[in-house]
């Protein structure tokens, strides 16, 4: 069987030492959903990843994976050595803003600009853009989750092929994530929703400020975080002491759902939070809250912007605390505005349902395949 090889930083979660599982994030699902698209096309997906622990074989669902020991070199050294290893046809899923030396005729994946904080220095900026002119000029082609990108490679790189980027977002299985049924699950209280890793870029201390005063403010709330945590991290463990010790801590609660579960995540809720920071493409969150029916809070951050239409299927705020409070009272206080954007929400996922997405990976497969 054709071997189609994925590189990238992380899919088993080799940061808890769990690589019995797929780690619960937007990239990790994302390369999931792909390597089963190459299983029916009577390919082998193969993903070479990076773990912190010895090198390892393990298969998954059909997948073959590999993971790479990054102790003591970069993370550049390594994915030239993944590369160096792998089999047929290459997709680099992670780090293209690094200078990595690319195998010609492979297939780049930018999941989201990662570089897109403020406070990044300008140096720091300047070397992401020569990397990426780096990247435009070695693969074949990169396949962009979100216009953010798009726009920068056209906006600061050179290229003749005007489809070098493809812009290719995110999906979501509208028939999984559906709005439940009954309006009375948790009646007479109201349960607003974190569907995020606990890290700094997905705005995770930027909700622990706003749930301090939503549930001090709303005494029928209720705050879930409902995302990963990493062992040893000091943002995670910040998260967990922080948790355990609020004086409001039986309507902060935390639960890490498998990809199984995640749809019961939505169900159970009212409002949907999306609070980034930096570093998001079309987020696999907002896409599922948004095929949910949920009332949604997005922060103007990356893809965000395309999914999000302020007042029509969402609020859009800037990623601070203030405006985030602001525009979630509003919704709590407002229930029709709840159902009206909530509406809109559905009708908006139906474009980004997941059959299409499938297709579309399949002609691009098919088309560096042929060659």
């Amino acid at each position: 069987m054709r071997a189609v090889s994925v590189l990238t930083h992380s899919f088993l979660d080799a940061y808890n030492g769990r690589t019995d599982k797929v780690f619960g994030g937007g990239l990790e699902r994302y390369i999931f959903d792909l390597c089963q698209v190459i299983l029916q096309m009577g390919l082998q997906p193969v993903v070479h990843q990076l773990t912190g622990g010895p090198d390892f074989t393990l298969d998954t669902d059909g997948i073959t994976v590999y993971g790479h020991c990054c102790t003591n070199e970069t993370y550049v050294q390594v994915f030239e050595q993944m590369a160096h290893s792998a089999d047929g046809l290459i997709i680099y899923s992670s780090q293209i803003w690094q200078p990595i030396q690319y195998r010609r005729g492979s297939i780049g994946i930018c999941h989201g600009i990662s570089w897109d904080h403020p406070r990044f220095s300008l140096s720091y900026k300047e070397r992401v853009a020569t990397s990426i002119q780096n990247s435009l000029e070695q693969l074949d082609q990169v396949v962009s989750v979100d216009s953010h990108f798009l726009t920068f490679s056209r906006a600061v790189c050179s290229y003749e092929d005007i489809d070098k980027v493809v812009l290719l977002p995110n999906s979501v299985d509208t028939h999984r994530f559906r709005p439940r049924e009954s309006s009375a699950i948790h009646q007479g209280t109201l349960r607003v929703l974190y569907p995020r890793r606990i890290s700094q870029e997905r705005g995770a201390l930027l909700m622990m400020l706003a749930a301090d005063e939503l549930v001090s403010k709303y005494p029928y709330v209720t705050v879930e975080f409902a995302g990963e945590v990493i062992q040893g991290d000091v943002l995670s463990e910040t998260f967990l002491a922080w948790q355990r010790r609020h004086p409001y801590r039986e309507r902060i609660v935390h639960h890490v759902y498998t990809m199984d579960e995640m749809p019961e995540a939505y169900q159970r809720a009212d409002i949907a939070v999306i609070p980034t920071i930096f570093s998001e493409g079309t987020s696999y969150s907002c896409l599922e809250a948004l095929s949910c029916g949920l009332a949604i809070v997005s922060t103007n951050v990356g893809g965000l912007n395309d999914l999000i239409i302020d007042n029509f299927n969402g609020r859009l705020v800037t990623p601070n605390h203030v405006d985030l409070v602001a525009a979630i009272s509003e919704l709590i206080d407002d229930e029709e505005q709840r159902q009206y954007l909530g509406a809109n929400a559905r009708r908006t996922a139906l474009s980004f349902d997941k059959v299409r997405w499938n297709l579309r990976w399949k002609q691009i497969l098919d088309s560096h395949i042929g060659k």
